[in-house]
């Protein structure tokens, strides 16, 4: 039932949250994002309010880490929804520092070294990360380098941006997330059923094809449940919109 209702990753027990198809915890803290976004639009419209109240909630998320035992860093800190939030707050405070930036004269020149620059930081930041306690590496240590790609590569100026544009690629991203939460469930499957049939394929056969199967079961995820989906939010969103704004007038 946790999974069913995306409440499992409240619950700071393994067995809880990595339970049925464990990629599923970010579902938890997407929806308790989406919940929570109607009421901090206000907050965003006042940069300085929502970068105090992000401050605030670092400071008590590194004292919560500092006092947490190695042990259940996991179920407190890597998936639990309510100490995710601020991230979405970091994604937040990005959005505001991209609207003052992408109507800015960049060069493609500017762009690219913004590009490479960024990734450069975050492989920097990836290789050091061993020498990093795990609490902060689950949670705030790749806020930087990954706000920096993000934004770097959302204006769209230089030749890395450029590379990705490609059409394949761009469909490889859209499929991403899907591929995300179905390629565990699939591995998992698949080694169950060698185990219980004592049958073996080697590595070099078996994974190509899985891989394919997962691409595939995206695709299809994509294109038959999430763009629908999307479709059909949106549509929904837009109806109670032109609803509240005729009531509005009618009052007027």
């Amino acid at each position: 039932m946790a999974s069913l209702t995306l409440t499992n990753a409240y619950i700071p027990q393994a067995d809880y949250f990595f339970s049925f198809n464990s990629p599923s915890w970010s579902l938890c803290c997407e929806q308790l994002f989406y919940f929570c976004f109607p009421f901090l639009v206000p907050l965003a419209q006042n940069y300085k309010r929502l970068l105090g109240v992000w401050g605030v909630s670092v400071v008590l998320l590194l004292t919560g880490m500092y006092f947490t035992p190695e042990e259940v860093i996991k179920g407190y800190w890597y998936v639990n929804p309510v100490t995710r939030l601020p991230d979405f707050l970091v994604g937040m405070l990005l959005f505001r520092c991209y609207e003052g930036l992408k109507n800015r004269k960049i060069t493609s020149l500017q762009g690219s070294v913004m590009e490479i620059v960024s990734v450069g930081l975050f492989l920097l930041f990836y290789l050091y990360a061993a020498e990093v306690p795990k609490v902060y590496r689950y949670s705030c240590y790749y806020w930087v380098p990954v706000a920096m790609v993000l934004l770097a590569f959302s204006l769209r100026k230089g030749i890395l941006s450029r590379i990705l544009s490609n059409r394949f690629l761009v469909t490889g991203g859209e499929i991403s997330y899907s591929f995300y939460l179905i390629h565990l469930f699939v591995l998992l499957s698949y080694a169950e059923w060698q185990k219980a049939s004592g049958f073996s394929i080697a590595w070099y056969i078996s994974v190509p094809i899985l891989f394919g199967f997962i691409v595939a079961l995206s695709l299809l995820s994509y294109r038959y449940f999430e763009k629908p989906m999307n479709k059909r939010v949106k549509q929904w969103l837009n109806k109670e919109n032109t609803k509240h704004f005729s009531t509005s007038e009618k009052i007027t």
